[in-house]
């Protein structure tokens, strides 16, 4: 992690610890704390935004789905409308129905 998340939870650690003191003594205080946690939030977070950037940038990141279609060689028959090659040759009852 970078200096900056451990600033960040540091920020809301200490908020944290305010709240209870807030609550008991002061009410300037307590919004000191609530200060200090969204503070420390938003550091954090905004850290690991610009590492997501960073790494979808520079192509690090994994997402996004395979590289290659995973039925490349049509064995589910989904390249020809569903339809297999046994099923255009079968000679058999029916009306046909295709309209060819």
């Amino acid at each position: 992690m970078e200096p900056r998340n451990y600033i960040g939870l540091l920020l809301v650690l200490a908020g944290v610890v305010l709240q209870s003191i807030g609550w008991i003594y002061s009410t300037i205080v307590a919004v000191l704390s609530f200060v200090l946690i969204a503070l420390g939030l938003a550091i954090f977070i905004t850290q690991r935004v610009l590492e997501k950037m960073e790494d979808r940038e520079f192509g690090h990141g994994g997402g996004g789905g395979p590289a290659v279609p995973g039925d490349i060689h049509d064995y589910s028959g989904w390249g020809k409308g569903g339809r297999s090659d046994a099923w255009q040759s079968s000679s058999g009852g029916g009306d046909g129905g295709g309209g060819e």
